[in-house]
């Protein structure tokens, strides 16, 4: 691993003094603390909940799923959600 000067650590939250973003606990430096920024795993989970759950939101344009499949039906593909992406015989 390349060396990382102390004022990009610092830039990256990464020295002690950080800050846990769910309970605001002291959260350990990156070569302790496999967990960084969070103060333990328990925050790292309830962190990864509130994205599952919508909680947190990237801003933009609503997108529907049933929208997305007629788009894709229009262009004549028919992947699904297994991520295959093909083209129809015609």
């Amino acid at each position: 691993m390349p060396a990382v000067d102390a004022a990009t650590l610092r830039r990256m939250g990464a020295l002690a003094g950080a800050r846990c973003p769910i309970c605001r606990k002291s959260a350990g430096p990156r070569p302790e603390n496999p967990v960084f920024p969070f103060c333990s795993p328990q925050c790292k989970l309830v962190d990864l909940g509130h994205w599952l759950d919508g909680g947190y939101r990237v801003p933009g344009p609503p997108v529907s799923s049933t929208g997305d499949a007629e788009t894709l039906e229009s262009k004549g593909r028919t992947d699904g959600l297994d991520g295959n992406s093909q083209e129809e015989d015609e």
